[in-house]
């Protein structure tokens, strides 16, 4: 994506700011006197007001770490960080390499490390919560950016350049599927070869203290941290795109769980579905789970 034929492509050279109490990164002409993702309903207002970061500023603070976690599937952190502190996915492809979800900052070494391996052609992200840094991947490598135009409001810091409807495959066998719910334009990324479902805010576990790769509990939210529920027809939305692709691990922008797939995630919906949704976890254990449990997937 090249900005050089846009009208307005001076509106990417503003500088951008990141909100502490969210992880919302923006472009403005100053430091932005409001953070609209935390004035959203599913977010709450910092208790002491906005405090705002340069890139610069950011990038200090919050180093990024990197890890690969399964093989070709890199991981990508902040250790510390403010806000949200999503993480981000590089999965690597003979087609090219893709990025899925953003980490709070990325910075010289990890921009460096990603143009070892190649730099990324497909950029994407389930919804605006896990942005993160998207603009800095775009502004380094120039990818193309898939995002579904039901979220385009949030994404002004980047330029989108393959906006998709229900569904899209922008490298072979790596599928986004628009399941809307916690959010309008919320997409999951489903990796067929490894069989890995990157579900975004979709799905939510609580991790087993002793291996951080096995989830405990499973639950599902329209707004996590108010305790939200989903309705019954974005869970059934939810369902369908779950029934048709078979994962056995669940990532979402903080937990990367071995130990539940479609199985475990259609026992949940089909629970809530059954009686009243609700938003609180849900031991694993106590699921009916239909057919085979999770295997775990790939891994190292």
């Amino acid at each position: 994506m090249s900005p050089g034929y846009l009208p307005f492509a001076g509106a990417l050279d503003l500088p951008t700011f990141f909100c502490t109490n969210c992880g919302f990164w923006q472009r403005h002409f100053e430091r932005p006197p409001r953070c609209p993702l935390c004035e959203d309903a599913r977010h709450v207002m910092p208790q002491r007001g906005w405090r705002f970061l340069s890139a610069a500023e950011a990038g200090d603070a919050y180093p990024c770490r990197w890890e690969e976690l399964e093989d070709g599937v890199f991981r990508f952190w902040n250790e510390p960080v403010d806000g949200i502190g999503s993480h981000s996915y590089l999965i690597r492809s003979p087609a090219g390499n893709m990025m899925f979800e953003g980490c709070a900052s990325y910075g010289v070494a990890a921009l460096a490390f990603i143009e070892s391996l190649g730099g990324v052609q497909v950029l994407s992200a389930s919804h605006p919560h896990s942005y993160g840094a998207l603009w800095e991947i775009q502004d380094r490598f120039d990818p193309e950016l898939a995002l579904h135009p039901g979220d385009l409001a949030w994404s002004a810091a980047v330029c989108v350049t393959w906006p998709f409807d229900d569904f899209l495959e922008p490298l072979p066998g790596l599928e986004l599927h628009l399941t809307a719910g916690h959010f309008h334009g919320h997409a999951v990324l489903f990796d067929r070869q490894r069989r890995i479902l990157m579900c975004g805010d979709a799905l939510k576990f609580e991790l087993d203290p002793a291996d951080r790769r096995m989830a405990t509990t499973i639950s599902a939210h329209k707004a996590f941290v108010r305790g939200v529920p989903l309705t019954p027809n974005e869970l059934r939305k939810y369902r369908d795109v779950f029934a048709r692709l078979d994962f056995t691990s669940t990532w979402t922008p903080f937990e990367q769980v071995r130990n539940s797939g479609r199985a475990e995630a259609l026992a949940l919906i089909d629970a809530m579905l059954s009686s009243r949704p609700h938003a609180a976890p849900v031991r694993l254990e106590t699921l009916a789970v239909s057919g085979l449990r999770s295997s775990g997937g790939v891994g190292k």
